[in-house]
């Protein structure tokens, strides 16, 4: 079973899985890729919180979709070059994203991530890679993920790991954004 991550700022209902990748020598691509996959994360997941099987259906340039019992659960993923994390729930629309605290992210890029109304706070205090992981935790919620831009959406944050979003249509989520086993791990959640 991959590792759970509970975190006081994450409702119980928001089941989030973290797992470091290991390939063994003899394992071949075709396994390698299985293992690795968003997908194959999420059958565990559900197999060990909803003791059930669930189908999980991707397409490109779109948010996952998996289904139990005929009925959908929102559900999303991300990996880094040796993790993975995902969410999954039944009562919240969820979106996240995993990087690793070593990654840089471009002052440019920076200036492209801001939404005019947001704080120069959060910018000079908050690590960039962490603010892209909020940022494409949330797009990935909504289904856009980086299809619609960074500067579309606006971040306010609330407490040391607790923050909340703004969407261009006036809906509001909250997002949780820790690091763990030196990655940034970040789940965008709304109540469905």
């Amino acid at each position: 079973m991959p590792e759970r991550i509970k975190h006081p700022d994450l409702p119980d209902e928001v089941k989030v899985a973290f797992e470091l990748f290991s390939f063994p020598g003899n394992v071949s691509d075709h396994d390698r890729s299985e293992n690795i996959s968003g997908a194959s994360l999420l059958r565990k997941m559900a197999k060990h919180h909803y003791n059930c099987n669930i189908d999980v259906h991707l397409l490109k340039n779109e948010k996952p979709k998996a289904y139990l019992n005929g009925r959908e659960l929102s559900v999303s993923f991300s990996h880094t070059k040796n993790a993975l994390s995902a969410v999954i729930s039944d009562k919240f629309n969820v979106g996240c994203d995993i990087e690793s605290i070593e990654r840089n992210v471009s002052p440019a890029l920076i200036e492209r991530m801001k939404e005019s109304g947001e704080s120069n706070d959060l910018y000079s205090s908050t690590d960039p890679i962490r603010i892209w992981t909020i940022k494409e935790s949330a797009l990935k919620m909504i289904g856009t993920g980086l299809r619609k831009p960074m500067n579309s959406i606006k971040v306010d944050q609330e407490g040391e790991e607790l923050f909340f979003v703004d969407f261009f249509d006036g809906n509001r989520a909250k997002i949780c954004s820790f690091k763990y086993q030196e990655h940034w791990i970040t789940v965008c959640y709304q109540k469905l």
